[in-house]
């Protein structure tokens, strides 16, 4: 379990756990490999193994927004041997702009597909976490793991009540704490928090997103699964799950 966690040993912390403003930066990482199955599994050597992308929340009292850090590039390490490239950086991918207010528990996210922008409106979702009981001091904070399971997705999360807000990277929060960590079916995918700032911030960037059809989750989902659905047919690859964060 220390391997867990091992990841959250260098977190900063600025202020009381009692301060309800400040930003989170968050590593999200990918398992590009993980989604190459079937007749896409040949293609693994051309391809880097994962793809990483830093996303900083902002929070205030009463609204946050989730969104791709501007300062920090995107980076993907080099492919296996005999994929034939070296280290490069790339922009672009990781979860849109997720914008919620928790005063008045309303959640806008907008997300780009085939260069297209969409806003998905509703309730910030609510999973039916369980908590486990099991605990762990990492650095300063006492973490808590909760776990939930549907019928695609096993997520196990890590929070800190000493930190009282019901947030976390992309959708996942609904806890009573910050959640620093999230691992989706062992490591498909990972949100791993890298520096907490616990300080006033400039409340501007509390902006809700508005630029984008408007859509609901269904829809939007539908649109995803069509077009995959129609560029495997065209001789593309893909995997319909590009509606999820």
């Amino acid at each position: 379990m220390r391997n867990i966690l091992c990841f959250l040993l260098v977190l900063i912390g600025t202020q009381s756990y009692t301060q309800t403003e400040g930003k989170i930066t968050y590593e999200e990482k990918i398992d590009i490999h993980r989604r190459m199955t079937g007749e896409r599994a040949q293609f693994k050597d051309r391809v880097p193994q994962f793809r990483t992308v830093v996303m900083e929340l902002y929070f205030d009292d009463d609204e946050a927004v989730y969104r791709k850090s501007e300062t920090v590039e995107e980076e993907a390490p080099p492919p296996q041997a005999g994929g034939g490239r070296g280290r490069f950086r790339m922009r672009g991918g990781g979860s849109g702009v997720v914008y919620q207010n928790y005063a008045e528990d309303r959640r806008v996210e907008q997300r780009e597909f085939m260069d297209k922008k969409f806003l998905i409106r509703g309730e910030p979702e609510r999973r039916a976490w369980k908590l486990t009981g099991e605990s762990m001091q990492v650095g300063q904070y006492l973490c808590q793991k909760a776990t939930f399971q549907d019928s695609t997705d096993n997520i196990v999360a890590w929070f800190t009540p000493q930190i009282a807000v019901p947030l976390g990277p992309a959708q996942y929060g609904q806890l009573p704490g910050l959640v620093l960590h999230v691992d989706i079916n062992e490591g498909e995918r990972t949100y791993t928090a890298q520096t907490i700032e616990l300080d006033e911030i400039d409340t501007s960037v509390l902006k809700e997103p508005t630029k984008g059809k408007e859509v609901t989750q269904e829809e939007f989902q539908t649109l995803v699964r069509e077009k995959v659905k129609e560029m495997r047919a065209n001789g593309f690859g893909g995997r319909g799950r590009g509606g999820r964060n």
